[in-house]
């Protein structure tokens, strides 16, 4: 547990005489405070939160333990994963990569490829995988207006030892501000899409429409979106054969409840398919707040003296009784919860911090800036 000095707005300036606050690595302190079995017993977790982790983890190995056959665990589709792939999806159509849905297809692999590089690596494995009808012509498609860097017989002829590095002229700079866990967790979605059980021999610009309303689901499945942009986005012929295709993925049971709606694409994702939603946005964390316990129109260190005058040799005791039980030190929120004293999340927690240098000054107490260091003073000898 980091111990902090005192704030020099807030406080007295400390002591010269009074060797400077450090900080330093854990010690033998913290090492015999991690393994005390009394704070195990009082329900002390050293350090803070540590109990639950142990807790939680305990939980996952006896899960582990478990013969039952488990499912493979599939990562969620995040928000910001989720956000990525409508803008690099809208960059591509933006820019008008690929005429037709393989070339489209392939755009869209190599934009999420290279939403942070600028370019993308590609081998002949991934135009097995993409099962493009002509991979050489869809390559062509994107090279000759300049959106792809590479010639068709570099980059569907690279093997997995030496990929074709394509370059993305239009996608320089990591223009999303993106990190690489983000990137790929984009990318693993559409690729786990697109190799779905409901996929299989199907064409591109079937499954590419099956991937883009999933993508545009809410986290409930619900799914709305403009139908000219479904063709735009999947460069299919137009909305008659966008609803065809719907109405076979809803026989198929990707998507249910289908209907078009004032020139809006209106669906739910099935049971079977709703897992492919993006996972909503968790609340945030409320700040951990104590109110004040001291008056706050009194100065911090009138405060703090009416918190430790008259009582430096009870509090030293306690301090010394709590090491020789325990091996070590208590934390300086142990000595603020026992004795009353504003918490570290309080308004006033300056007043503990104060306390505590004038027990320092004053020789009572000793060990500070180190780990569950704390004990008896010199004036204690």
């Amino acid at each position: 547990m980091t111990q902090h000095s005192v704030a020099d707005d807030v406080t007295a300036p400390r002591s010269s005489s009074l060797p400077p606050l450090q900080f330093h690595k854990p010690g033998e302190d913290l090492a015999a405070a991690m393994a005390c079995t009394r704070c195990k017993e009082q329900g002390i977790s050293i350090p803070p939160g540590w109990g639950q982790k142990k807790a939680d983890r305990a939980t996952r190995e006896e899960a582990d333990q478990d013969d039952a056959p488990k499912k493979r665990r599939t990562p969620p589709f995040t928000f910001l994963q989720w956000q990525l792939l409508h803008r690099i999806w809208d960059k591509v159509t933006a820019d008008g990569a690929g005429d037709e849905p393989d070339s489209r297809l392939l755009a869209l692999t190599c934009a999420l490829r290279g939403a942070i590089r600028g370019y993308a690596n590609l081998t002949a494995q991934d135009f097995r995988i993409l099962r493009l009808e002509d991979p050489h012509d869809s390559v062509r498609r994107l090279v000759e207006p300049g959106w792809l860097r590479t010639t068709p017989e570099e980059a569907v002829e690279a093997q997995a030892m030496a990929p074709a590095q394509c370059g993305l002229p239009t996608i320089q700079g990591n223009p999303w501000g993106v990190g690489q866990g983000i990137r790929s967790g984009a990318s693993g979605w559409v690729s786990r899409t697109l190799s779905h059980k409901k996929m299989r021999k199907k064409p591109n610009g079937m499954r590419m429409t099956a991937v883009y309303v999933a993508a545009h689901a809410t986290p409930e499945g619900d799914i709305s979106v403009p139908a000219e942009k479904v063709v735009s986005a999947v460069r299919i012929s137009g909305t008659d054969e966008l609803t065809s295709l719907l109405v076979r993925w809803e026989e198929l049971g990707w998507i249910e409840d289908f209907r078009m709606t004032d020139g809006n694409v209106v669906a739910r994702l099935t049971e079977l398919t709703r897992p492919l939603a993006h996972v909503p946005v968790p609340p945030p964390t409320p700040p951990m707040t104590a109110p004040a316990t001291t008056p706050q129109d009194v100065p911090v260190l009138e405060r703090a003296r009416a918190l430790v005058e008259g009582r430096e040799a009870k509090i030293a005791d306690w301090v010394g009784a709590f090491r020789d039980e325990h091996g070590h030190g208590p934390s300086w929120g142990m000595v603020s919860e026992h004795f009353g004293w504003p918490p570290r999340a309080a308004p006033d927690h300056e007043v503990t911090q104060e306390a505590l240098r004038m027990l320092e000054e004053g020789g009572w107490l000793t060990g500070f800036g180190v780990p569950f260091g704390l004990r008896r003073g010199s004036a204690q000898a």
